[in-house]
């Protein structure tokens, strides 16, 4: 009797069968590592690796230059500005921040030298912001510089050191180029987010929000690390320029205090580390730039 190869059977010949066979037979599959692969294409197009002088650190991060940071900063200001109540026209005010700014910006100057690297490579127009809102407790920064405080944050900080905690702390975000790495991963990051809804998608909308988690945990991580080297440079730039890097745990008080005293979510799917857990760290930094200098390369 002739062998007739059932149609399956027919199928995995031309496939290879095995796994080859089940992942080239499954659209959904193969739309899948399209997705990947087109993720990958363009992260790997649109970035770079670079060194970063004032962490030592190798980092991916978007391919712009300081100037196109600057632009891309200098857009989002009047827009930040406006959510957040406008400017303080209030001069002496403005004149106190720009002060404690340049006092920061020249210590961060001294420790370059110090370390023997390139000024121009941070070369970034610093301007600061005080903002009128008196309810939201927030400071932020944008590409190329553009630092923002609130009044309802720098109401509540005791002294000058504090101030310069926080304004130290979001210096460091600019220095560190997060959010160049932020935009780098984010696309990465969506890619592979959909690759994962299209090879799992069971009809039900289970596979989409198991993903959507997942995205938010990476997401969050990343911000976290950002944050807590965002410290670390704060406190290198406030030893340099004489403040008390102590103070920035009363900057945690704060920020604890804001939180209330309800049930938080998870730490590890907020974006930013507990106050207590960055003030547990704080010590630590202080402790090892007391003892090793500004301008010392943190390894941890």
């Amino acid at each position: 009797m002739p062998y007739h190869p059932s149609p399956q059977g027919s199928r995995q010949a031309r496939t290879g069968g095995g796994l080859l066979g089940m992942l080239l037979g499954n659209p959904r599959i193969l739309m899948a590592l399209g997705l990947v692969l087109f993720a990958l294409i363009k992260y790997n197009t649109t970035t770079v690796k670079q060194e970063n002088p004032f962490t030592g650190r190798i980092v991916t991060v978007q391919d712009m230059t300081p100037e196109q940071e600057t632009a891309l900063g200098l857009q989002s200001v009047p827009e930040m500005a406006q959510q957040f109540g406008g400017a303080v026209r209030d001069p002496l005010l403005r004149s106190k921040i720009n002060e404690i700014g340049q006092r920061l910006l020249d210590a961060k100057e001294r420790i370059v030298t110090q370390r023997g690297k390139q000024e121009a490579e941070f070369d970034y127009k610093f301007q600061f912001h005080v903002l009128a809102d008196k309810e939201t407790i927030n400071a932020f920064a944008l590409p190329g510089g553009q630092i923002f405080i609130t009044m309802a944050l720098l109401s509540k900080l005791p002294n000058e050191d504090a101030v310069a905690g926080v304004i130290g702390h979001e210096i460091g975000h600019v220095l560190a180029r997060h959010s160049m790495q932020q935009m780098a991963k984010s696309g990465l990051l969506s890619g592979l987010v959909n690759a994962a809804v299209v090879a799992t998608s069971d009809g039900t909308g289970n596979s989409s929000q198991i993903a959507q988690v997942v995205g938010q945990v990476v997401q969050t991580k990343y911000g976290r690390e950002h944050e807590s080297e965002s410290d670390r440079i704060g406190i290198q730039l406030m030893l340099e320029a004489g403040y008390k890097p102590e103070e920035l745990l009363s900057v945690m008080k704060v920020l604890a205090e804001s939180m209330g005293k309800g049930q938080r979510p998870p730490e590890i799917l907020s974006s930013h580390p507990f106050p207590e857990t960055r003030a547990e760290q704080i010590d630590v930094y202080i402790e090892f730039f007391r003892k090793n200098g500004p301008a010392a390369e943190w390894k941890g």
